[in-house]
């Protein structure tokens, strides 16, 4: 059967299911975060000014989120309805930013162009022939790793930094390259909803872990990584991933109860693990934040990072359980 690579979004059946679920979730976290400002506004008035529209810094950070969140969340969703095509393209569009995010990360702008166009290849080998080809990324990954450790060799750089950076540069193609190729890998697939869920549950998880992170507070996960992650926001993380197919049942066929809670725990626990790695590659670089593209949440990268790594887990996941 030839694939289809492009739809008539108001055509589709999950459009009107889709575009509700999103007026809705949106429209509820308007009115909590207005509710949220009055409610501090009427309980601290000596620390604030007497305007009702005045914020404090941190609900200008929400309300700077909120619209983001918005603004993706349409994007997202309006790709999926589009077909695997749109996907793609928002996919390069995600290797076109993370590779020069990754590079200013690294201190070098020649990797970045390196890892934009293998991540290219990569997802334009996915559309031609399918997602088979995802097994040669890391092959292609090799080679580009030579190649960035061959460009610092050519500039007299040290020996175990041009080492290190052949590595980083390898580490890179499979981070920048591989990994947004999966989510074009799941649009192909016999589950298409999948790729909704995997993006709902992902931005659910990533809230979910900063409400019940700043409320309850509790130990450090990983204090030298990223100072303010809690453990409790590892509970957030899970229970968010957990509201996916709970409001979005629509986007998923009938799954047993076993292969929904996996599903649930690999969307919010790779989250996690998501986030950690880009922390990771920030702390061994020394650079805080990559760039500042999305109010309210710095670089492309701090905000898509778990997606990236959730993205290939459901797809193993796929293959385990739902051949």
């Amino acid at each position: 059967m030839t694939m289809q690579w492009s739809n008539i979004p108001t055509s589709d059946a999950l459009f009107l299911p889709i575009a509700t679920l999103l007026i809705v979730v949106f429209g509820i976290a308007a009115i909590a975060l207005v509710i949220f400002h009055v409610f501090h506004f009427t309980f601290h008035k000596n620390q604030v000014t007497k305007s009702v529209l005045s914020f404090t810094s941190f609900e200008r950070v929400l309300w700077r989120r909120y619209l983001t969140w918005a603004i993706i969340a349409a994007l997202f969703a309006g790709a999926f309805l589009l077909g695997p095509l749109a996907i793609a393209i928002v996919c390069a569009c995600i290797c076109w930013q993370s590779g020069r995010e990754y590079a200013s990360l690294l201190g070098t702008t020649g990797s970045g162009d390196i890892l934009i166009v293998s991540g290219w290849i990569t997802i334009g080998a996915v559309c031609l022939f399918g997602p088979s080809m995802l097994a040669y990324g890391p092959i292609l990954g090799i080679f580009v790793g030579l190649i960035v450790a061959l460009q610092l060799a050519s500039n007299g750089s040290v020996v175990l930094w041009i080492v290190l950076a052949g590595v980083l540069g390898f580490c890179g193609y499979l981070y920048i390259g591989l990994l947004p190729a999966f989510l074009v890998a799941l649009s192909v697939g016999k589950m298409p909803g999948l790729v909704f869920i995997v993006g709902l549950g992902v931005a659910l998880s990533d809230v979910g872990a900063f409400c019940v992170g700043k409320t309850l507070g509790g130990p450090r996960l990983a204090p030298r990584l990223s100072p303010n992650k809690k453990w409790s926001g590892v509970v957030g993380n899970v229970l968010g991933a957990a509201l996916a197919p709970v409001i979005a049942p629509f986007a998923l066929p009938a799954f047993p109860l076993g292969q929904r809670v996996l599903l649930v725990l690999t969307i919010g626990l790779g989250s996690v693990c998501g986030d950690l790695l880009h922390a990771l590659f920030k702390r061994l670089s020394g650079v805080k934040d990559a760039g500042g593209l999305l109010p309210g949440f710095g670089s492309l990268l701090d905000h898509i990072d778990s997606l990236l790594l959730v993205a290939p887990l459901v797809y193993f996941l796929t293959l385990l359980l739902w051949r």
